[in-house]
């Protein structure tokens, strides 16, 4: 009988340090935790928390779920000829504090970082102490299949040998630059005193800046998440927030410099992000029904209706009497047309396929970005009538969950799903938006004249010796700094990390659609150009397209990490026996 079999995790963020706590629970389950060999590989160090959740980053970068949805569900005890690893509470039993009923709390990501790392130490340290599990801080480059159906990982510097199966949680990977930036970095290269980040993280890059002081212009491509990362942080480098109201986290900035025209953000359409409700309370106005959602997802778990589908409709359908029957019982909603039920239900629809659309009960894109934040700020807060789009926002982020669970692994030709994607995207201004506070902290920065939002819209972009010259109207303004802060989409194909490019050159994964991700089974495992099923799983962002909602923390501790562990433990289990076999013949 072969003496081990050996797996290998390439990539030890939340997600693989939570598969690999799965895994040893369904070993176990199974009594079949024993001749297991794990091998970790994370890049970065950071093994349990990764990049995102890096313990060392920046205090002003914050996640956009609220603590009180964030559920990661306590690990029990194990006891296992040999091997004792002790339990670990639930993040909420963690954190030992009661949440606030007010004020929704969303802490720095750095907190987050804390917990999955000491989390993942008290797992993977009796596994490597027992010689269970080894760990490498080394980057994968290549993939390799030899002889009996081996897997060799290939490093910088080293080729090790002899795995049975890897698992894949690589998370974000870098892409083809594009042809703007690729022009703004010669252009930085070609001039002095002027500064390119092509990834606002770390912040401590941006703030170590030589060309960063009072007098400055930070010009940011994007209006998201990362936007507000960044100009919190660089706001704080030259000032503070001063809170003004503690339940609607109105706030001031009180710069201690002579700044002005300091942050210059811009996107394709301007459009700012919305913030989440702020507390459940008025969370749970956009909340459906325990039998709305079951109906929900049995309208859209059919896969007769996926299979013969033959655009989002059937999405749409499932999804606009929820929405509209929600909207006409909230507290006080912008409905002066007095429109009924059948009428509502055509204007979401509408609404979803086309944001542009006008309509009395939709916040006008030709508000002002200022007029807009405050609006839906009133809104999170509950002083102002709810809009049908942030309605139709709120309700979308709460059936996400189960969208993810009854459209992943679907039935649905690739362009249908492509566009079921697109349009989970296209929600994320609304469904993923982030803390009130945050929209607060951007308004009291305008209001301060630090932000400027003259030029937010697409404005025209032209490189001179000083820097990027913004147009906008009859507006002029240079920045000397220039962040981008735009996630890429996880296009397969652009991805240049050379383990992918590998894996695609070598036929070992292949793209659901040019515009998304990896296709692999209903248990994570990838099928080759030849729809074979390797032993090589993938979980995560570059499977998106075969499954759906794959970025957001909870996803990481979600069911498709267990539904991997069960089938890779029962692969296990069957070589097991089939040693067994052969030793008995």
């Amino acid at each position: 009988m072969a003496d081990k079999r050996n797996l290998g995790i390439i990539g030890v963020g939340p997600r693989g340090g939570h598969a690999l706590e799965c895994l040893v629970a369904q070993l176990i389950k199974k009594n079949s935790f024993k001749n297991f060999n794990f091998t970790l590989f994370e890049a970065s160090g950071n093994f349990g928390d990764g990049h995102v959740y890096d313990t060392t980053q920046s205090g002003s970068n914050w996640i956009n779920i609220t603590e009180r949805i964030l559920e990661l569900n306590e690990r029990k005890e194990i006891n296992e000829k040999g091997l004792s690893v002790p339990a670990f509470p639930s993040y909420h039993d963690w954190i030992d504090h009661n949440i606030s009923k007010e004020v929704d709390a969303y802490p720095p990501r750095r907190k987050i970082g804390k917990y999955l790392n000491q989390r993942f130490c008290s797992l993977i340290d009796p596994l490597v102490e027992k010689g269970y599990a080894t760990l490498h801080i080394e980057e994968v480059h290549e993939l390799q299949f030899v002889e009996n159906n081996k897997i060799n990982i290939c490093t910088s510097n080293n080729i090790y040998s002899d795995f049975d199966e890897i698992l894949l949680t690589i998370g974000h990977q870098p892409t083809k630059i594009s042809e703007q930036l690729a022009e703004w970095k010669d252009h930085v290269d070609n001039h002095n005193g002027i500064s390119l980040f092509q990834d606002a993280y770390p912040l401590s890059n941006i703030l170590s800046c030589k060309h960063l002081d009072s007098k400055s212009v930070v010009a940011i491509r994007g209006f998201g998440l990362t936007m507000i990362d960044v100009a919190r942080r660089i706001g704080k480098e030259f000032g503070d927030f001063q809170i003004e109201n503690e339940k609607t986290r109105k706030c001031t900035y009180v710069p201690t410099q002579k700044i002005k025209n300091l942050l210059v953000p811009f996107s394709l359409d301007g459009l700012p992000p919305v913030p989440k409700s702020l507390n459940k309370k008025i969370d749970d106005w956009f909340a459906p029904s325990a039998t709305q959602l079951e109906n929900f997802e049995i309208l859209i778990g059919n896969r007769k209706t996926q299979k013969t589908a033959e655009n989002i409709d059937f999405l749409l359908d499932a999804f606009a009497p929820i929405a509209a029957e929600i909207f006409l019982k909230l507290p006080k909603s912008i409905n002066p047309q007095q429109l009924e039920q059948p009428r509502i239900e055509s204007i979401i629809k509408n609404w979803l396929q086309n944001p542009t659309l006008n309509d009395p009960a939709i916040v006008s894109q030709n508000e002002s970005v200022d007029s807009m934040m405050n609006l839906f700020v009133d809104m999170a807060t509950g002083q102002q009538a709810i809009s049908l789009d942030f309605c139709i926002g709120q309700v979308w982020r709460h059936c996400q969950p189960s969208m993810y669970k009854q459209l992943s692994y679907n039935a649905c030709s690739d362009n249908v799903f492509a566009e079921i994607v697109m349009l989970d995207e296209s929600t994320k201004r609304y469904s993923y938006g982030p803390p009130v506070e945050a929209i607060q902290q951007l308004i009291a920065l305008n209001k301060a004249g630090v932000l400027n939002l003259d030029f937010v819209n697409n404005p025209k972009i032209e490189m001179v010796n000083e820097g990027w010259r913004l147009a906008n109207s009859n507006k002029l303004i240079t920045a000397n700094i220039m962040v981008d802060s735009v996630l890429d989409q996880p296009k397969i194909k652009e991805v240049t990390s050379s383990l992918v490019r590998n894996m695609l050159s070598d036929g070992m994964i292949q793209a659901v659609h040019d515009e998304l991700g990896v296709v692999t089974d209903n248990h994570g495992y990838v099928l080759d150009s030849s729809e074979n099923t390797l032993p090589i799983a993938l979980l995560g962002r570059l499977a998106k397209g075969t499954v759906i909602g794959v970025d957001a923390i909870l996803e990481c501790f979600g069911p498709r990490i267990t539904q991997w562990a069960e089938q890779a433990a029962n692969n296990h289990s069957a070589w097991i026996q089939m040693q067994k076999s052969e030793d008995n013949g």
